[in-house]
């Protein structure tokens, strides 16, 4: 029985997905990241009291299969329904109680979703990617990984752009994608409404989540899309400083703000994707999954990966050639 091989560039979402279900089918499959970890948009950051994210704040599914995988993952107790106190507006003007249908909140470390998605497949971190080439991966310390069955990369279309010198085809058509970004907090502050999430009306700060398992008063507050390209190149301190001065007038907090941590999601929102659920060069046996293709949530990067692993399983016998 032949054994296909999987190089697979990318440990979040969309890459892990697919690495998985093809694991799961008997593939030998390879999953290369540059940072310390898997996760992506699910990574965690470790703190002394427990972690915390600053990356997405929730998982939503508006269809099957992916509410099926969200049932699942709520029987382990990996994840549970968004419930408790959450308030939407703003101290200078009123706060009204609010509502987030279909949406979870992980109750372990987001990382080890991602961990469990990646299942039997190899995982490779610090291992920055260079170029790909027809069947070929070749790392920035210039060692190269050839002779795989099918390559896919599943990173955001800006970084995967000077990998695809060799594939002109996929070059071209993900230069079309643009994304918007978002600034991410740590911050630490006592008073407030009593919430668990507030959900911003300004064009600065868009929502607060409270970090349930690093002990009390910590948040992750995301910033607005605007106030990201303000503050696009901007030092984190400074940042950092014209965040939590928007936050304390959000709030009417008369005592500073701790901001602990900070992070930049330069490709947080794709503003437009190629379409569809995969691009692919047939010839050269290279493809493209994520957002940059199937447009943006968890949930799109999901069924990014799930499809292009069921084609590629309907597909072993041309692959086989």
């Amino acid at each position: 029985m032949t054994r296909f091989r999987a190089g697979i560039v990318g440990a979040g979402v969309a890459g892990a997905s697919c690495a998985g279900k093809l694991a799961a089918a008997g593939w030998d499959v390879d999953v290369y990241d540059k940072a310390r970890g898997a996760g992506g948009r699910l990574s965690t950051r470790r703190m002394e009291q427990g972690w915390a994210s600053l990356a997405s704040p929730f998982l939503s599914a508006r269809r099957d299969p992916f509410r099926s995988q969200l049932r699942d993952w709520v029987r382990q107790g990996w994840v549970a329904p968004v419930r408790g106190n959450i308030w939407q507006g703003r101290a200078t003007v009123s706060w009204a109680q609010a509502q987030l249908q279909n949406h979870y909140r992980p109750t372990i470390e987001p990382s080890q979703l991602v961990h469990h998605l990646l299942g039997d497949a190899r995982l490779h971190t610090l291992s920055p990617v260079a170029a790909l080439q027809p069947r070929t991966i070749v790392l920035e310390n210039g060692r190269t990984l050839g002779d795989y069955d099918c390559i896919i990369c599943s990173v955001p279309a800006p970084q995967a752009l000077p990998m695809l010198d060799a594939l002109p085809l996929l070059r071209e058509r993900l230069g079309e994608v643009r994304y918007r970004p978002i600034w991410s907090f740590l911050m630490r502050w006592e008073g407030g409404p009593a919430a668990d999430v507030i959900k911003f009306d300004d064009h600065l700060l868009n929502l607060a989540v409270r970090q349930a398992f690093n002990g009390s008063g910590l948040w992750a507050v995301y910033s607005s899309h605007e106030f990201a390209e303000t503050y696009l190149e901007a030092p984190i301190e400074e940042a950092s400083t014209r965040a939590a001065s928007a936050l304390m007038g959000l709030l009417g907090l008369p005592c500073p703000v701790d901001v602990e941590a900070a992070h930049l999601w330069r490709y947080a929102l794709p503003q437009t994707s190629v379409g569809g659920y995969w691009l692919g060069d047939r010839e050269n046996r290279v493809a493209l999954i994520g957002d940059s293709i199937a447009g943006a949530g968890i949930e799109r990067a999901w069924e990014s990966g799930q499809r292009l692993a069921q084609a590629l399983l309907q597909a072993e016998e041309e692959l086989a050639i």
